[in-house]
């Protein structure tokens, strides 16, 4: 799915600040004891787990064996049955209209071909069942964050990155209703849209780029396909862009606005 290995570094760093927009969904969805629950692109399994705690028959899928280990060692520890696999959104392993409830929190976005990836959805849902996935905002630091690491990957590989999605578009397409609208036109299905946002903070804009560099998947990828020198050049760029818009002169606070989209497939289909 994705030319980033989801593996190196140690995302849990970032599954732990983005924990409570998988609250957010978890609740939003509804979920009562027994329905099948899918979390794709679930990562260390902060939706997973949680809808598990609630009752729901689990399963999550992801591309990154190790944050599938984690997903798999924190539902250990916390007592709770659900089951992680390795496997592509792109290809998901599960027959038609088997699931009550998908979720994907910050995960469909990094799909290649958002297409395939919203038709699989579509096909594993049950008619009836619902899907909750969030997507940011593109806007606002993040996004602009975001703009010019794609910008510099597609300059260094232009002819291999899949993570750059094309004709300039970038991973917050899934946080814009016009695109989600028209990625799942072809489907029968309803959607719903809702508003959200997360706080990111840190010492100082350098601080948050630094901290970045040393552990994101994303980033380490990055680094790796720059070269030190042109990494070094992005990195300024990304504090740049973090000062201009920096909510608290004190630190580092930038607040990312997300949308959660619900698709729930039509009863008759």
């Amino acid at each position: 799915m994705s030319t980033i290995d989801w593996s190196i570094g140690s995302y849990e760093r970032t599954a732990t600040e983005l924990d409570p927009a998988s609250a957010e969904v978890v609740e939003l969805a509804g979920i009562t004891a027994g329905e099948r629950v899918l979390d794709i692109a679930c990562g260390t399994g902060n939706a997973a787990l949680k809808a598990a705690a609630r009752g729901g028959i689990v399963v999550g899928v992801d591309l990154a064996e190790r944050l599938v280990l984690v997903a798999q060692q924190r539902a250990q520890a916390a007592g709770l049955d659900v089951k992680f696999v390795p496997a592509d959104a792109q290809q998901l392993p599960l027959d038609d209209g088997t699931v009550d409830v998908a979720l994907s929190v910050f995960g469909l976005i990094f799909a290649p071909d958002q297409q395939r990836t919203a038709a699989e959805m579509v096909r594993v849902l049950r008619p009836g069942g619902r899907a909750i996935v969030t997507g940011w905002v593109r806007a606002g630091a993040l996004a602009d964050v975001g703009a010019a690491t794609a910008r510099a990957r597609a300059a260094a590989a232009p002819q291999q990155d899949t993570d750059v999605p094309p004709a300039g578009r970038t991973v917050v397409d899934w946080g814009d209703r016009d695109t989600v609208a028209e990625l799942f036109a072809p489907h029968p299905v309803t959607l719903e849209f809702a508003d959200s946002s997360l706080p990111f903070r840190a010492a100082s804009p350098d601080a948050w780029v630094r901290e970045q560099a040393e552990h994101h998947p994303l980033w380490l990828g990055t680094r790796e396909l720059l070269g030190d020198e042109r990494f070094v050049t992005l990195e300024r760029e990304l504090i740049d862009i973090l000062h201009a818009a920096n909510e608290d002169p004190q630190g580092l606070l930038m607040t990312s606005r997300y949308l959660i989209t619900t698709i729930t497939r039509d009863e008759t289909t």
